[in-house]
């Protein structure tokens, strides 16, 4: 994920008089509907066409592809706009884009891999106030010769679980020009956890672990380490590969889960028919280009899940609704959403989640972004109505603004459509990458 610019940036920016936040009303009219059971089968077609409109404009804003997917307990929907083999004026659009094409998700991964760690920490396995090292240094002597310790020196030790997942470990980010420029001389070779780790990662810590957050993907390649050690079967080699990220599904939920994988090997077009486009990258001198032949792997724990919107918006509706927790218990359920921060800091990260509130207008919202080459997506979870909207799109722009701004318009229509009332005009604005603020023309007074 690259954050480059926002690692530490709020949510906050003018905002023009013109253009102001919905209020309450149409959010509490939008709960009491959704709580009396009232979506009929006429109004879940109606939900539909809200998501296709939003999908349509975004398609034609940011000439992309784009699938959005909304979940409840009570209503499911789905659309698609654009061309999965064109965006960015580049490719050529033959195969119009269907809410069931699976997508590159990036960083969104994050969100599958922190909980996969929390559920050790239910059963005992891992405690949160263990070094890290403790976790990962016999895998790591295994596949590379050598310890944490023996790359980052003694100070390591001080690096905790908890530190890693929640970006306060201060280990340096690997996503950087070195690295980007060798995945993209070799496009389909895929760079493993091991070599990352101990070529890509400076060997000093940044600041002391625990002393603040800093966004950094490094974090969860070293806790896809922590995972492959303690899932490794005695008495077999070692590998990183042989890890099953999918363990993630409790074995109740995995029928739900079809066309969703974790990619350890081989570029995109091996793993989607949805072609990706980069606009640029940061700090890089790479031209725009379809990098639909570039490896999928994305630093594997920390960006390498493919699915559908569909499977991600279910994953993400069971992972943090508190009705009936799906994933992990209710207690690292509070884990995964505990924003708190460090003085002068703004809500930003938990636990393989960000804090989005900034991203539809103020409610109440947290999930995941995701950023890599050629994709970029956004699945947010609304605790205040219980749903969940993701979305994924085949571009990588410079802002990573189009997901959000997916997002600010489809909760808007969603809520003004449950309410009776018409839909808002509504837009995102960026300050800095990625992060910005929902902003709509129409205030309604509680």
């Amino acid at each position: 994920e690259k954050l480059l610019g926002s690692r530490r940036l709020g949510a906050g920016g003018p905002r023009r008089a013109a253009m102001v936040r919905p209020g309450n009303a149409l959010a509490l009219a939008a709960v009491l509907l959704l709580r009396r059971h009232v979506l009929r089968a006429a109004a879940q077609e109606d939900l539909r066409g809200v998501l296709q409109r939003a999908a349509d404009g975004m398609a034609a804003k940011y000439n992309m592809s784009v699938a959005i997917a909304a979940h409840s307990p009570r209503f499911r929907a789905a659309a698609a706009a654009g061309f999965i083999d064109a965006g960015l004026g580049l490719g050529a659009p033959a195969r119009r884009a269907s809410p069931d094409d699976a997508y590159v998700w990036g960083s969104t991964t994050k969100m599958f891999t922190a909980p996969a760690v929390l559920q050790l920490v239910e059963r005992g396995a891992v405690r949160l106030t263990d070094p890290v090292s403790e976790h990962t240094d016999a895998i790591l002597s295994h596949l590379g010769g050598r310890t944490l310790a023996a790359h980052f020196g003694e100070g390591i030790r001080h690096v905790q679980v908890q530190h890693v997942l929640r970006m306060q470990s201060g280990i340096p980010d690997y996503d950087n020009g070195n690295y980007t420029m060798d995945q993209f001389r070799e496009r389909s070779r895929a760079f493993g956890p091991v070599e990352i780790m101990f070529k890509y990662v400076s060997p000093r810590l940044e600041f002391h672990p625990g002393s603040q957050t800093r966004y950094c993907s490094t974090n969860y390649v070293l806790l896809g380490l922590l995972l492959a050690q303690h899932y490794h079967k005695n008495g077999t080699g070692w590998s990183w590969e042989a890890y099953d990220q999918a363990a993630i599904f409790p074995a109740a939920l995995r029928k739900a889960f079809p066309q969703s994988k974790f990619v350890t090997a081989g570029p995109c077009k091996l793993h989607t028919p949805v072609h990706g486009f980069m606009e640029s990258y940061p700090g890089v001198s790479l031209p725009s280009q379809d990098v639909w032949d570039v490896s999928c792997v994305g630093g594997w724990t920390a960006g390498n899940y493919v699915g559908p919107v569909a499977e991600v918006a279910s994953f993400t509706h069971a992972l943090y609704n508190k009705q009936a927790p799906g994933v992990v218990s209710a207690a690292s359920q509070k884990l995964l959403t505990n924003f708190t921060g460090f003085p002068g800091m703004p809500k930003f990260y938990g636990m393989g989640t960000f804090s989005l509130d900034w991203s539809v207008g103020g409610a109440e919202a947290y999930g995941h972004v995701g950023d890599t080459y050629g994709y970029q997506s956004q699945t947010t979870y609304f605790p205040g109505l219980d749903f969940v909207l993701s979305v994924a799109t085949n571009v990588e722009t410079t802002t990573q603004a189009q997901p959000a701004d997916a997002t600010c318009v489809a909760y808007n229509a969603l809520v003004a459509a449950w309410s009776g009332a018409a839909a808002p005009s509504c837009e995102f604005k960026v300050f800095g990458r990625f992060l910005g603020r929902c902003l709509c023309s129409t205030l309604l007074v509680v």
